[in-house]
C-alpha cells in the first residue's frame, strides 16, 4: 500500500491536471482492504478520453461523457467509495470484488447507491456478476479472510449462515463467531487464532497465553447447546484450489463430494 501510494504521487506530479485516481489506486487512497499484489501501474480515470491508454507507469481509463463522483483525499482527486467499489468489482475477480463491496458497506455506503452506480455504466459486461456479488456482500463482514470464506461457502451452495453470531451463557457473551449454521450446529471461523491475537492490543500475552486462551474460548463455544462442531478455515484453504470443501464437509456441513477443492473465483 505504501509503495503504491508513493507511485500515485510520482505519476500525478508529471501528469496534466484533471486526472482522477481510480480503481485499485483509489482503494489505496481510501485505505480499503486488499490482498495480494497491487497493480504495477497507477490507475487513472480520464474524463477527456474515450479509449483506454496504457503508459509505462499508469493505465488511463476513459470516461468521456460520464459524470464521475469524486472526493479529495490528501489533495488528490479520487473516485468516491461508491464509484471505486463498482470500478473494482467490474474489473477484478470475484474475490477482490467482494472484499471491496463488503468493506464499503461496512463504512456505511448504501447498497442501493452501489446498484444505481452499477446500472449507470455504459457497458453491460460483468454487470450480472457484480449484481450477484452485491446480493452476497454484507456490512457485518470484518476482514478480507471472512469475505473470501463467505464467497467459498456461497460457491459450495451451503445454506446462508448467520454472521457475527454471539453466544451467551448465564447472560454473558462468551464468544462472537464469524459464521454460524444453526440447522447443522456448525460454527465456522476464519483463522480465529489470528483474530484473538489481534485483540491483544497491548501485546501483554505470550504466544502460549494466546493459544491457551483461544483453546478455552473454543471449548466454551463447543459446550454451547446446539453447537456440534467448530471448523477453522485458513488462508491456504479459502484460496482457489485449497482444502476448504474438505474442512467444511468434515465439520458436518452438506458439501457435495463433487467439490474436491476450493472453486475458482
Amino acid at each position: 500500500m505504501v509503495r503504491h501510494r508513493a507511485r500515485i504521487d510520482a505519476v500525478l506530479a508529471v501528469s496534466r491536471p484533471g486526472l482522477i485516481v481510480s480503481h485499485a489506486s483509489a482503494v489505496v487512497m481510501h485505505d480499503l482492504p486488499w490482498f495480494g499484489p497491487l497493480p504495477d501501474r497507477v490507475v487513472l480515470t480520464d474524463p477527456t478520453r474515450d479509449r483506454a491508454q496504457r503508459l509505462r507507469f499508469s493505465d488511463k481509463v476513459p470516461a468521456r461523457g460520464r459524470e464521475v463522483a469524486t472526493v479529495m483525499i490528501d489533495e488528490v482527486e479520487t473516485t468516491d467509495l461508491v464509484t471505486t467499489a463498482i470500478d473494482v468489482a467490474l474489473r477484478s475477480d470475484r474475490g477482490h470484488a467482494l472484499v471491496i463491496l463488503d468493506a464499503v458497506l461496512g463504512r456505511g455506503v448504501d447498497r442501493r447507491d452501489l446498484l444505481v452506480e452499477l446500472e449507470s455504466r455504459p457497458t453491460r459486461r460483468g454487470v450480472q456478476r457484480v449484481r450477484a456479488l452485491l446480493e452476497l456482500a454484507d456490512a457485518r463482514i470484518e476482514s478480507v479472510g471472512e469475505s473470501l470464506a463467505h464467497l467459498v461457502m456461497h460457491d459450495l451452495r451451503l445454506p446462508k449462515p448467520e454472521l457475527q453470531q454471539e453466544f451467551f451463557v448465564g447472560g454473558r457473551c462468551i464468544a462472537r463467531v464469524d459464521f454460524w449454521f444453526p440447522e447443522h450446529g456448525v460454527v465456522v471461523e476464519f483463522d480465529g487464532l489470528v483474530k484473538y491475537r489481534a485483540g491483544d492490543v497491548r501485546g501483554t500475552r505470550t504466544a502460549d497465553d494466546v493459544v491457551v486462551a483461544e483453546k478455552f474460548r473454543e471449548d466454551a463455544v463447543r459446550a454451547v447447546p446446539g453447537v456440534r462442531s467448530v471448523a477453522r478455515l485458513t488462508w491456504r484453504e479459502v484460496l482457489p484450489g485449497g482444502d476448504a470443501p474438505t474442512t467444511l464437509r468434515r465439520s458436518g456441513l452438506p458439501v457435495s463430494l463433487a467439490h474436491r477443492t476450493t472453486p475458482a473465483w
